[in-house]
């Protein structure tokens, strides 16, 4: 793991480092994704298929949702 240090101009603007636009793979008009989660951010390139790559998130939440749906199914009853 490697820590970068950038700072935030008046406009909030930011210039990416070489080493994190190498390691991502960036170009100039590239799209970013920001996942944010508390007070960590991850900032990766945009995704070609954003349910792909976020399939999966949070997934501890309902760890068997073929069962979770039938409970609530029943429920309504």
């Amino acid at each position: 793991m490697q820590a970068v240090v950038t700072q935030v101009s008046a406009k909030y603007q930011v210039v990416i480092p070489k080493i994190v636009r190498e390691t991502l793979g960036l170009r100039p008009q590239d799209a970013l994704l920001f996942i944010i989660d508390g007070e960590t951010v991850i900032m990766r390139p945009r995704p070609t298929s954003l349910t792909k790559t976020l399939r999966g998130l949070h997934q501890e939440l309902w760890p068997d949702p073929d069962r979770w749906l039938e409970e609530e199914r029943s429920s309504w009853a």
